[in-house]
Parts: C-alpha cells; sequence; structure tokens
C-alpha cells in the first residue's frame, strides 16, 4: 500500500494545495459543529427519559404530556439540523469547493 502512495504523489499534492485545505478545514467544521449538537440534543433526550421518567409524565404543558413536547424537540431539532446542514452546504462549503476544484484543475499538470 505504501508503494501506491509513493509512486503517485497526485493525492498528496492535491492537498497541499490552499484551497483544498480549506476546503478540508469547513468541512471539519461543519461537520464537528453539527455532530456535536447532534450527540448533545439525542443525549438529552435519552437522560431525560432516564433520570426523570415520572416528570415527563406525569407533567404536561398546554394538556399535552412533557415526554411528548420532548419527542416532538427530538423531532423538530433533527430537521433544524439537516435545514442547517443543507444551508452551511450551499453557502459555507459550496464556495470552497468550487475553488478547490478549479484550483485542482488549473495545477493538474503539475499535480501529475
Amino acid at each position: 500500500m505504501t508503494d501506491t502512495v509513493s509512486s503517485n504523489p497526485t493525492w498528496v499534492r492535491m492537498l497541499e494545495l490552499p484551497e483544498v485545505a480549506e476546503l478540508r478545514r469547513r468541512r471539519r467544521t461543519v461537520t464537528t459543529a453539527l455532530g456535536t449538537i447532534t450527540i448533545v440534543l439525542f443525549a438529552s433526550f435519552l437522560v431525560g427519559f432516564i433520570a426523570f421518567p415520572d416528570l415527563l409524565g406525569g407533567a404536561s404543558l398546554l394538556g399535552v404530556p412533557l415526554s411528548l413536547w420532548v419527542v416532538f424537540s427530538q423531532f423538530a431539532g433533527t430537521w433544524a439540523l439537516v435545514w442547517a446542514y443543507f444551508r452551511l452546504s450551499r453557502t459555507y462549503i459550496e464556495p470552497a469547493a468550487d475553488a478547490a476544484i478549479r484550483a485542482v484543475s488549473d495545477h493538474r499538470e503539475e499535480l501529475v
């Protein structure tokens, strides 16, 4: 496997381009932020139902049990995260991806 990498340095050189590095940084930022929010959202759901089952089952808000509000918050939170990902993909990641594609195309002869 190391023979393949050393005999074909194209990928290594592409990763060294500043535009590709910026794309990787932006993708890592979005993935880390939204992934962390997802973990916190679902962990709070589990902790709520494990630690406070009586409170969630017995209390109500506007005539609806609190447990249903928590379940709805998971549903709404998931859709909010999906919306945020698509929005950030279009406005934050896509310009960097376009710049990386242009940079790789412009340096194609140098990278081979």
